[in-house]
């Protein structure tokens, strides 16, 4: 038998007349969720979907990411599909935390208004201003990856920089050298976006950033191995950092149990919201942990984790190095000589550009 490969995923949402309830959980419909995957030799195998909140949200999921990432797929290759569902989908999950932490801002934004005041004087302000790096958008090839740093430099002034080494761009090690070859005195961090599968190879990388004098080495290994990053945590000389794509005062009481990262990096719109973050910040200062939140997104985002950082101990934001357009708020967020200042209007303090909004919005 040749290679088989998968032509298409359909998936087909059931609607029956009745609902049911579990536990605390509330009613759900009893639906199901079937998936036809088709294969260029005519066979085709159906799944169903076990139960959850939103079989409609599921399909959409399906539909628009799955079936991107599966089609011209080998069937019978089950653990590299798995792998590539795993390590392109649940590093980002499903969308329930990123749903549940914009729910929260919002509210957020409200009390603001309502109150007359930006949300991080209601969180217990602690500072008026803060410095950024700017986190590059994608990876570089290392010439490509220096004049994208000079071009931060020139623009914005910033003393900081991340570059992304997670399989994108050059080699890790040539983009690496390159970089601070050039730059001497810069702060640099990188992020490997959870490349690397096991301890060695993940410490090999660590211990050639800290040759290279980087600020830190960013989630070098999946998120989910607490076990591994503990073990590398305490062999590494650098710095290690993460936990953007994780949830809750549970989850990083876990992380922080098990010493995984000398900084946490919870996203307030991925992590849970404003006082999830607020919490999460406190355990990690009785533990003597660094939180230094990820940002990246467009300017409602960036702008709830500034509120957060300007409330707490954190000494850098991390700021998107993009073109101002693409933050679509009617007064973009302004970087000055490497800080950004506090937003003092009230609630959140940025507006939706309408004519941008109305342009790219899918109808």
């Amino acid at each position: 038998m040749c290679k088989m490969e998968i032509t298409d995923i359909k998936t087909y949402l059931l609607s029956l007349d009745f609902k049911f309830r579990i536990g605390a959980m509330p009613p759900l419909e009893a639906t199901g969720l079937y998936i036809n995957i088709k294969t260029d030799e005519n066979i085709e195998g159906w799944g169903l979907s076990h139960w959850n909140l939103s079989n409609k949200a599921q399909k959409v999921f399906i539909d628009e990411v799955f079936r991107r990432l599966l089609v011209k797929k080998d069937p019978f290759m089950v653990e590299e599909i798995y792998h590539t569902l795993y390590h392109s989908s649940n590093r980002i999950m499903f969308g329930i935390p990123q749903a549940t932490s914009a729910v929260l801002v919002a509210c957020w934004d409200i009390i603001g208004k309502a109150c007359n005041q930006p949300i991080y004087k209601l969180l217990g302000g602690m500072k008026k201003k803060i410095r950024v790096y700017a986190s590059m958008p994608r990876g570089y090839k290392p010439k490509a990856a220096v004049g994208a740093v000079q071009s931060a430099i020139d623009l914005g002034g910033y003393k900081g920089v991340k570059l992304r080494i997670g399989g994108r761009g050059g080699k890790p090690e040539a983009i690496i050298r390159e970089v601070r070859d050039v730059f001497p005195d810069l702060n640099i961090m990188v992020d490997a976006n959870s490349t690397y599968e096991s301890v060695n190879e993940a410490l090999k990388i660590a211990k050639f950033c800290a040759k290279h004098e980087l600020t830190w080495l960013e989630e070098p290994m999946p998120s989910d191995n607490l076990n591994g990053l503990a073990k590398l945590k305490t062999l590494s000389p650098i710095e290690i950092a993460g936990g953007e794509n994780d949830m809750g005062i549970f989850r990083f009481e876990d992380i922080l149990s098990k010493e995984c990262y000398d900084i946490i990096q919870p996203d307030v719109n991925r992590s849970g919201g404003f006082l999830q973050l607020k919490k999460i910040d406190a355990m990690a200062e009785v533990k003597g942990v660094k939180c230094i939140p990820h940002v990246f997104g467009l300017g409602h985002q960036v702008a709830a984790n500034m509120h957060f950082v300007m409330s707490t101990r954190c000494d850098w934001l991390e700021f998107p190095f993009w073109p101002e357009q693409y933050q679509i708020l009617e007064e973009p967020i302004k970087i000055e000589k490497g800080f950004v200042k506090a937003i003092d209007k009230p609630g959140l303090g940025v507006e939706i550009n309408k004519e941008m909004f109305e342009e790219h919005i899918v109808k």
